[in-house]
């Protein structure tokens, strides 16, 4: 056939309708697919919204289908889901978030003030206003949206995408058979499980952002803008092992959690997963059972001489890696320490021995120290720090908690505070309150509440910590606050007295400072004048019954148990504000305890404390329970004691 312009016109029209019919119009004709959960039939309410939504080019931001190359976005569209929609309305692109999951996520209601005002609910966003659209446009727009997608109010995890889905912990579980009598079966237990594998992983790998307590906190967690996961809370407590594996393995979008699977094994994966879950996410309080040192560990000596500089390098990597949990007065108490099963140990119990006749070797410091206890979150220090820093922290740990070890003579080198320091002024946003609040939570267990040095914790150090009444009374002979400032950043040689500077930015050591500052050394007196006409309306309300109506009781045995330990210092056993802690103290004494004290006001200032003084807000030191024993004992003692200056 002649190729004239006529066939050539006739033959493109046959081949444009072909493949308009086969892709268009036959593809309708047949592509039924049986509707899937998300697939509903439109209100008329929700259609009108759904013509508002196409009329207004809301598609040419938002899609509507998930990929299944999509992240984070929701489970992969199927054509079940657009049985109902007629045209579909896919989208072009995403210059705003994908819709297919937003239904019942927000309200109805946020979403119309979305619409009229972007920018108050979402200051970054670039979508342009719709409050020109009438009041019921965009009623019916929300109720659209507000049908978008499952009905799940809350997606507590994104479920994993192929090929993680459904993925279990192939680890073939290992029994042992119990051995009778005192054999140790600690290492044995623990080896068998493959869980010390695991942990070098996360000591090497994964210590750094979640911290060896596991809860998100490491020490470069701090830096990041997305908090790192804490494995003790839901939903990573609950999390199955395929939504492990996937995030371990790809990372975590939006974070800088890494793509492990480019440098761990698929085994080294799976046996770090076991070590959180066993120690942090599903935690079972087990017996360590160590035993004695084994191996290369056995009989080991320290190879360092006993020096003040030793002694302090030690000190600085206790306060950097091992205060979290084991507390800065070694008592096992550290702010991360809650949770971890068995706890961290009281290094002040006497159960090490004595100086004399000390209990534990060298070797089961250092042991212990090096590959960390089987059964416990303690972590292997040997990946992180060499022989000499370990040595050191064994040094720290006898000399200053155990004290199993003779203290060394104290260089005087070291007691020279950098004169960088010692120049510093006190800056003017340095803040009393905030210093109180460090003070109480910080420092009062060593120095106590008055600051005579006489903490519950920290009654056992030697030397003993500073009591800060004993201050020179003449201005030329006391400490410059440059002074101080190198004090607290670099703690005192010798001592237990931690160099803080490890810890807390130089802006919090000045409110401490601050703090110890006005309140022992110059003195910051009570302010005697009764307020109890008003109380704060955060506790207007405050009842005994709503307490115990909940399923709390209040003991006033342990309120005065409480009392001795927190309050009998300042305000004296009676409340007459005559305690030990006020003989000499620059702030002088607190006003006896009045009648007309009710119990809403003596809960507001123990929780709250008094502004401007010394009185500490103890919702920060005790829990609500404990508040409520001790403002009730305190009740009592206000009847008897009655009027006070």
């Amino acid at each position: 056939m002649r190729m004239s312009f006529r066939v050539i016109v006739v033959g493109g029209l046959i081949v444009f309708a072909a493949v308009v019919t086969v892709v268009v119009f036959i593809p309708d004709l047949i592509w039924r697919p049986a509707p899937n959960t998300i697939a509903h039939v439109y209100t008329a309410e929700q259609e009108r919204g759904r013509i508002v939504f196409y009329s207004n080019g809301c598609n040419y931001c938002h899609t509507q289908y998930v990929r299944a190359e999509d992240t984070a976005m929701g489970p992969v569209s199927e054509g079940g889901s657009y049985v109902y929609d007629n045209p579909m309305i896919l989208g072009s692109e995403r210059t705003g978030p994908d819709l297919s999951y937003v239904g019942h996520k927000r309200s109805e209601e946020w979403e119309i003030e979305h619409l009229k005002d972007p920018r108050s609910l979402s200051p970054l966003s670039i979508m342009p206003s719709f409050e020109f659209l009438p009041e019921s446009d965009l009623k019916a727009l929300a109720s659209y949206l507000f049908a978008l997608g499952d009905r799940v109010a809350q997606e507590r995890m994104i479920p994993p995408p192929t090929p993680y889905a459904g993925l279990s912990d192939p680890t073939t579980p290992v029994t042992l058979q119990p051995v009778s009598g005192d054999t140790p079966q600690g290492w044995a237990a623990w080896n068998a499980a493959e869980l010390q594998e695991g942990k070098e992983t996360y000591v090497s790998y994964c210590l750094t952002c979640h911290g060896c307590a596991g809860n998100g906190l490491g020490s470069y967690a701090g830096t990041l803008a997305v908090t790192p996961a804490d494995f003790m809370q839901s939903p990573f407590r609950e999390m199955p092992d395929d939504q492990w594996f996937w995030h371990v393995s790809e990372g975590v979008p939006g974070t800088v959690m890494p793509t492990w699977k480019v440098s761990l094994t698929e085994d080294q994966r799976w046996k770090v997963i076991e070590y959180i879950q066993e120690i942090f996410a599903r935690p079972v309080m087990r017996d360590p059972d160590e035993g004695d040192p084994v191996g290369d560990y056995a009989n080991l000596t320290n190879p360092l001489s006993t020096s003040a500089a030793n002694v302090d390098e030690g000190k600085t990597i206790f306060i950097r890696e091992c205060m979290v949990c084991h507390g800065d007065a070694g008592r096992g108490n550290g702010p991360y320490a809650t949770g971890l099963q068995p706890s961290p140990p009281d290094f002040g119990d006497g159960s090490y021995g004595t100086l004399a006749d000390p209990s534990y070797t060298d070797a089961d410091y250092y042991w212990r120290i090096s590959e960390g206890l089987p059964w416990s979150a303690m972590p292997s220090w040997k990946l992180q720090y060499d022989e000499t820093d370990r040595w050191k922290l064994v040094e720290f740990i006898r000399v200053n908690f155990t004290q199993t070890l003779n203290r060394p003579v104290n260089d005087p080198l070291l007691v020279q505070p950098p004169e960088t320091y010692t120049r510093q002024e006190m800056p003017t946003t340095a803040s009393f309150e905030r210093g109180k609040q460090l003070f109480l939570t910080t420092c009062s267990h060593c120095h106590g509440l008055a600051g005579d040095g006489s903490g519950w914790e920290g009654a056992y150090l030697n030397p003993p910590p500073f009591d800060f009444r004993t201050t020179p009374k003449d201005p030329s002979e006391r400490k410059t606050v440059g002074e101080y400032l190198a004090t607290v950043t670099f703690g005192v040689p010798g001592t237990a007295m931690p160099p803080w500077g490890e810890f807390l930015t130089e802006a919090r050591v000045w409110d401490a400072i601050k703090y110890v500052l006005e309140a022992f050394v110059f003195g910051r007196p009570t302010d005697k004048s009764s307020d109890l006409g008003t109380i704060s309306a955060d506790y207007i309300t405050v009842s005994p019954g709503n307490w115990t109506d909940e399923g709390y009781d209040i003991s006033t045995e342990r309120g005065a148990e409480l009392y001795v330990g927190h309050c009998s210092l300042c305000h004296g056993d009676g409340g007459a504000g005559d305690g030990p802690g006020t003989i000499g103290n620059a702030s002088g004494s607190p006003a006896s305890f009045q009648q007309g004290m009710d119990l809403p006001y003596t809960l507001w200032r123990m929780r709250d404390g008094v502004p401007e003084t010394t009185m500490a807000p103890f919702q920060w030191l005790l829990s609500d329970s404990e508040i409520w024993d001790v403002a009730t004992y305190v009740q009592s003692l206000s009847t008897v004691v009655g009027g006070g200056s």
